[in-house]
């Protein structure tokens, strides 16, 4: 912090750290202000997206809420940012998995799953203490998007970053359940993931895109026993 390093830029490589190094450009504050328009050994809009996010992040200091840009469709390509939304369905999925690490294997735990009806958010929890619930944990959580999907084709499930499709995946493989299932989910694009939509649909002034950080955007602050997946675990 003291140095204010490039590494403190979110998305920031040791790569593109060296090129902007090379450059002249040795800290974030630097990188904010630079005047260059080009970098060699970078791509053109990388170079810009850096700077964006290097000048956000310090605007954002000190701000309860941090500064952010919403990213044109006209930018961010077709296909790409907001446009990976689909349009809203009632029987959407809003789903989390929590994972414990510390036995042979792992162990997914707790299948959460969010839903709204109206104004009202309803929350429905698939637990496992040992590998024979996880597989009726899961194929129960299977079954219940299957019958969700089967009710509105345009419903999807939503998750932030890869690990639940890499877990769908995993779990169908170990417990050898659900193949057909999965692969259709997949195949049809149910599972939709938000973290991709965020990196390219939006510059936020943090130093991660984890979701811990993007709650700053709209949430006061977590309340409640349980901060963190560490601390669920």
């Amino acid at each position: 912090l003291e140095r204010d390093h490039l590494s403190q830029v979110a998305g920031m490589t040791r790569r593109q750290t060296d090129r902007l190094e090379a450059a002249g450009i040795a800290t974030m504050a630097a990188l904010a202000q630079t005047t260059l328009t080009k970098v060699a050994g970078l791509r053109a809009e990388l170079f810009e997206r850096l700077k964006e996010q290097a000048k956000l992040q310090i605007e954002s200091r000190g701000l309860e809420r941090p500064t952010y840009r919403v990213v044109p469709t006209a930018e961010a390509g077709d296909g790409h940012g907001l446009s990976r939304l689909p349009p809203p369905s009632p029987m959407d999925v809003f789903f989390d998995i929590e994972g414990y690490p510390l036995v042979k294997g792992g162990l997914e735990y707790l299948f959460g799953a969010t839903t709204r009806t109206g104004d009202a958010l309803a929350f429905r929890a698939f637990w496992a203490h040992n590998k024979t619930q996880e597989k009726t944990a899961f194929e129960a959580f299977i079954d219940w998007v299957m019958e969700r999907w089967k009710a509105d084709p345009s419903m999807h499930v939503y998750h932030y970053a890869p690990y639940e499709v890499t877990a769908m995946r995993t779990l169908m493989g170990a417990h050898a359940t659900r193949e057909d299932e999965v692969d259709a989910l997949l195949r049809e694009g149910v599972f939709v993931d938000l973290y991709q939509v965020v990196r390219e649909g939006l510059r936020v002034g943090e130093p991660s895109y984890s979701i811990k950080n993007l709650e700053h955007l709209y949430w006061e602050a977590r309340d409640g026993d349980v901060q963190s997946g560490g601390a669920s675990i």
